[in-house]
């Protein structure tokens, strides 16, 4: 199956001008751009349990300095949001 797409190259920008030369050297840059986006998902799932756990150390650093001050610790957690992963799931086949 062929598929199409057009991207807006500026030959003014370095960024595209060194993104075009390298992906022109790929031998199959369709599977260049594959292992790209695969990359940058699973950057993006690795950020985000990055960012869980800055948040979860935050809540305990915040909770150890109550209690050294003598104070109850803050019984105002943040509500956590879960993904379904039912719907994840779709949205993954979406984009493989």
């Amino acid at each position: 199956m062929t598929f199409t797409f057009h991207l807006e190259f500026n030959p003014y920008n370095a960024d595209h001008r060194w993104v075009a030369e390298w992906l022109g050297t790929q031998p199959d840059p369709t599977e260049a751009v594959v292992r790209l986006i695969k990359a940058a998902r699973e950057g993006e799932r690795r950020m985000l349990r990055w960012q869980e756990l800055a948040t979860l150390l935050a809540n305990e650093l915040q909770a150890v300095r109550a209690q050294m001050q003598g104070q109850p610790p803050s019984t105002m957690a943040e509500p956590r949001v879960r993904e379904d992963p039912e719907s994840a799931q779709r949205l993954d086949s979406l984009f493989k």
